[in-house]
């Protein structure tokens, strides 16, 4: 009776912890691209909105693509707990996975932003993208310090208070 019901939850071996949360994130990344490409292909959608160089093809990708760095944030985010919860021996490298699906997050966002944002930079056009530097610099100061803190381990606190 355990060999069955084993059997029937190893559908994916040693990945059937983080599944239901990586299937998650693919599912509505998939989903919301597919919606992306059926709204392009509306006729007249790359019009110009009147008195503006912004057209509602750029509306409409910075909007699905808000969507899209929202899901990548939260499930992937989803994804490296169940990845620390599962895999003890990981849990060092944990912060690095979420790190990096913030990372994917703020240059998505970067990129469907830039349609939009781009007429507003035209005399600072390096400022547009400082700013996502600037973003993304605070993860990335956070994963740094973490992943220091949990290699060293608590030899490494005590060794710095003796002296």
């Amino acid at each position: 009776m355990t060999n069955t019901q084993s059997g029937s939850n190893s559908t994916w071996g040693a990945f059937t912890p983080v599944m239901p949360a990586f299937i998650r994130l693919i599912a509505g990344v998939i989903v919301l691209v597919i919606i992306e490409a059926v709204v392009l292909g509306f006729p007249g959608i790359s019009q110009n909105i009147t008195g503006s160089t912004i057209s509602i093809a750029n509306i409409a990708v910075f909007m699905i693509g808000l969507v899209v760095a929202l899901i990548v944030f939260k499930f992937g985010t989803q994804l490296s707990k169940a990845v620390s919860d599962a895999y003890k021996n990981y849990q060092t490298w944990v912060p690095l996975l979420a790190y990096i699906f913030q990372i994917i997050a703020i240059v998505i966002l970067y990129s469907v932003s830039n349609g939009i944002a781009s007429q507003y930079f035209t005399s600072a056009p390096w400022a547009y993208p400082l700013i996502f530097l600037l973003i993304a610099l605070l993860p990335t100061l956070r994963v740094v310090v973490n992943l220091v803190h949990a290699i060293e381990g608590p030899s490494a606190t005590k060794h710095s208070t003796n002296n």
